[in-house]
């Protein structure tokens, strides 16, 4: 994804996106590592609840390997506040269980899924998208968890030695500090880039025990 803002940026020079516009490169990348893809995957309605059934921005299957990824994705834009929030994303990602999607899919309503998933691994993740230190203005309202989570990613992105402080993360983000490719357990972090326009930054949220103790907002 880091590579795709980096290519757009380039060939359009583009310093804003919408959200909707990172559905295209994430579903190539999928069907490029052989996974069966379906944006917008509808969930159950929940009783007495009124309006459009929630959906999953993605889902994705490798029947091969036996695993399921559920994928929010979420982009910050300068000035804005996300439709949503990441808190939010989490809590309801860590919910969501196979047999959910195993009955969406056996009632016909997940097309064009339809093998089975029984018995698969489901693995959660949000992936967030921002422009510069434009992330700042959005963690401010989001639980201790999600703070935590994206604050130890951005650590492991500073060069040894320096120090995880406000002034350093500021100085990364805006590719004023030499930084490390980040990949833990607990997510991913890469710039997107050029020499002629402000950098997006990618972070990819991996599912913490710590999702399911969001209280709703």
């Amino acid at each position: 994804m880091a590579g795709w803002l980096t290519f757009e940026q380039m060939q359009q020079g583009i310093d804003n996106l919408r959200e909707a516009e990172l559905a295209r490169p994430l579903e190539l990348i999928a069907r490029g590592r052989n996974y069966e893809v379906r944006g917008e995957f509808p969930l159950p309605k929940e009783e007495k609840k009124r309006g459009t059934p929630q959906r999953l921005d993605f889902l994705l299957v490798n029947h091969s390997h036996r695993v399921a990824i559920a994928v929010e994705t979420k982009y910050k834009k300068k000035g804005k506040r996300m439709a949503g929030s990441i808190g939010s994303d989490a809590r309801r990602l860590s919910e969501l269980t196979v047999d959910t999607i195993e009955t969406q899919i056996a009632s016909g309503a997940a097309k064009p899924f339809s093998k089975p998933v029984s018995g698969y691994a489901l693995l959660r993740a949000i992936i967030v998208v921002w422009h510069q230190s434009d992330i700042m203005e959005q963690l401010r309202v989001e639980p201790d968890t999600v703070k935590r989570q994206y604050l130890g990613l951005v650590s492991a992105l500073l060069p040894e030695g320096a120090e995880a402080n406000s002034r350093n993360f500021a100085a990364a983000m805006l590719g004023k500090l030499a930084t490390r490719p980040v990949a833990k357990k607990a997510g991913a972090l890469r710039p997107g880039s050029t020499y002629t326009y402000k950098r997006f930054w990618v972070a990819c949220l991996i599912e913490l025990p710590s999702w399911a103790t969001i209280q709703p907002s």
